[in-house]
């Protein structure tokens, strides 16, 4: 294995025990000790890659939407209508939190809350994950299916909005139901609300 690749290798562990530890303990109880115990690594190891606590904590994102896109791009291949495919996005963004519930933690929890949190690369991360939900409704748009007069930007705000206060209650409930239950009835929802009326 070579330089770069056990680099990227041990960031990813980092990574990876940072959204477990953080997701556990909440940023402000989370210790850089206790991430790099669980990653096999030495605490001026982490230093190696992060300037701190919250440099860490806002890489998360950063990171990951790096794979979440290409993700999700893949589930929606060869999937027609605007429609079908805001169906699959809120499936799969469902699915993918119920089986990550650290990185949801971070991202909705405590990154949301941050006053600086939209001066970050984090939330640069998040509006192009969240870019595919209005690329969505604009071709929803586009082939008639979504109202014409309806601000493509409001109804992006409405479809996350939902996902993410869905997302939060489960995860302030101690995630004790299936999330992914929701996922039909909350399309249902907003497709009613955005179709075009006959």
């Amino acid at each position: 294995m070579d330089n770069i690749s056990r680099e990227s290798e041990r960031k990813g562990q980092i990574l990876n025990s940072a959204i477990k530890i953080f997701g556990e303990k909440g940023f402000q109880n989370a210790t850089i000790a206790e991430i790099a115990k669980d990653a096999g690594v030495g605490d001026a190891t982490i230093y190696e890659y992060f300037k701190n606590k919250e440099d860490l904590m806002l890489a998360i994102p950063v990171e990951f939407t790096k794979e979440l896109i290409p993700q999700i791009n893949d589930h929606m291949m060869g999937i027609k209508g605007a429609f079908n495919k805001l169906r699959k996005f809120i499936w799969w963004w469902l699915n993918y939190v119920e089986k990550n519930p650290g990185y949801g933690s971070i991202v909705l929890l405590e990154l949301k809350t941050s006053k600086t949190y939209v001066s970050t690369e984090a939330y640069q991360a998040a509006r192009s994950f969240y870019q595919i939900v209005l690329d969505i409704i604009k071709e929803g748009q586009e082939e008639g299916a979504v109202k014409k007069e309806i601000n493509p930007y409001l109804a992006r705000s409405l479809c996350v909005g939902a996902m993410e206060h869905i997302i939060i209650r489960w995860l302030l409930k101690d995630r004790k139901y299936p999330l992914i239950q929701y996922a039909d009835e909350l399309a249902d929802l907003l497709i009613d609300s955005l179709k075009t009326r006959v």
